[in-house]
């Protein structure tokens, strides 16, 4: 099977034991910003694809694997508006094209939290800026200024944490290939020093012990009853704002 890997730090543990074949599997993997993860996987040339969760409103023929995800019960981090007028001033908002999942949770915001109308670009001078992923992590240690976490906005207009990605699937496979891929995050989970000590020999964006602080105080991987409610709450909204094309029904294998 192909698998479509998000390189950002907060999903390696979904699939190190998985890449690293510390856990026995046969799979091919390519390794994509999250916006070429969900098209890969539209275009089936992929069979699996860790992708932003509005990436399951494009076909009907999609499945998520349960009980995996990317998500954060309050504060994230690394999904960060960083403002450069107050909130009431903003008329222009600058896009992150890598995740579609954070920039339709920023239009719901926009609509249903602040009721603002704003512009969306993806390039140029804008009043405020979306960043995701590792960027964010070494952007908001360094720049001063106002600063938005939309986990912690969605769950202070919702009270419900919020759903950034799951493994979504095009196609039915194999009982023991969900298996596995539980097994994939459970093993994650109990291996975080192990993961964080081999992220930061490949980058000087987090050292060690904040990244075990990230990846435990900031980032969730188990798909609870609770953010699976989360996920039609925010599939409701974005559709009402047309932030998506459909407001589907959920699917689980």
């Amino acid at each position: 099977m192909k698998i479509a890997l998000v390189e950002f730090l907060n999903a390696y543990p979904l699939y190190f034991a998985l890449k690293n074949r510390i856990i026995e599997n046969d799979f091919e993997f390519f390794a994509h910003p999250p916006s070429v993860c969900s098209l890969l996987l539209r275009k089936n040339e992929v069979d699996i694809g860790n992708v932003p969760i509005v990436e399951y409103a494009n076909s009907d023929k999609y499945g998520i694997i349960s009980d995996c995800c990317i998500s954060s019960n309050k504060q994230v981090k690394s999904v960060v508006l960083f403002l450069k007028k107050p909130l009431n001033k903003i008329e222009r908002v600058k896009l992150d094209k890598n995740s579609n999942t954070s920039v339709a949770l920023t239009k719901v915001l926009f609509r249903f939290k602040y009721n603002i109308s704003v512009d969306y670009v993806y390039g140029g001078d804008a009043d405020c800026e979306l960043v995701i992923g590792d960027r964010a992590l070494e952007r908001i240690k360094t720049q001063n200024g106002e600063k938005l976490d939309l986990a912690v906005e969605w769950n202070d207009m919702t009270s419900l944490p919020f759903v950034f990605a799951t493994w979504v699937t095009n196609k039915r496979p194999k009982e023991n290939v969900k298996r596995i891929f539980i097994e994939s995050k459970e093993w994650g989970k109990n291996n975080i020093e192990i993961i964080c000590e081999s992220f930061a020999k490949k980058t000087d964006i987090i050292d060690k012990q904040e990244c075990k602080s990230y990846l435990t105080k900031n980032i969730s991987y188990d798909l609870t009853g609770e953010k699976i409610e989360s996920i039609k709450t925010f599939f409701k909204y974005a559709y009402a704002c047309s932030a998506v094309s459909d407001n589907p029904k959920l699917k689980f294998i």
